[in-house]
């Protein structure tokens, strides 16, 4: 890294999986998953100290470089998500207090249609071609707040001075992010 064009490079993990059309039977996985966390959020006993608050997200040029690594990488670590997004009486618990008008049938229907088109094989549902098609406020905490390795790394040293940064993955592919000022 010169000090003329500092370049920062950022290693993350990559998966190869192929895109396939979501199954309806992944989709009814999803209701049947949602309907069974809506019943235990409702046999809560005391349902707001479910409520965790949202991560906040990344902001400026580090926000760029996180949403193109995690596009580059294709989202290695959506792979366990399935059909339960890990979408939890926790995070229902997040989305009915932000969002008290939403009856259960309009929450299983908010899901329900982000459900991407096409989502990576034997990944979440949620994870499609250009990222994750579910909105940040119905997303588990997990997903709002987990980074890769390199990522984390990133958000926590910054790129202050960093002019490019480049995402490699472990099988060498890499692509440029470059700050625009």
């Amino acid at each position: 890294m010169s000090s003329a064009d500092p370049t920062l490079r950022v290693t993350v993990p990559g998966q190869r999986a192929g895109l396939a059309p979501v199954t309806r039977a992944q989709v009814q996985a999803l209701k049947r998953h949602l309907l069974d966390a809506l019943r235990d959020l409702r046999a809560a006993r005391r349902p707001e100290r479910l409520i965790q608050r949202r991560a906040a997200e990344p902001k400026g040029f580090v926000a760029q470089v996180v949403a193109a690594g995690c596009r580059h990488y294709r989202g290695s670590c959506c792979m366990a998500g399935g059909t339960h997004a890990f979408i939890d009486e926790r995070t229902l618990a997040r989305v009915r207090a932000e969002q008290p008008g939403l009856t259960v049938r309009g929450i299983i229907r908010a899901y329900v249609d982000a459900v991407a088109p096409e989502a990576y094989q034997g990944s979440c549902v949620f994870h499609g071609a250009q990222g994750c098609t579910l909105p940040r406020p119905l997303r588990a905490e997990l997903c709002n707040a987990y980074y890769c390795d390199g990522l984390a790394r990133l958000l926590k040293d910054g790129a202050a001075h960093a002019r490019t940064v480049a995402i490699a993955t472990h099988d060498g592919e890499v692509m440029l992010v470059h700050r625009h000022e």
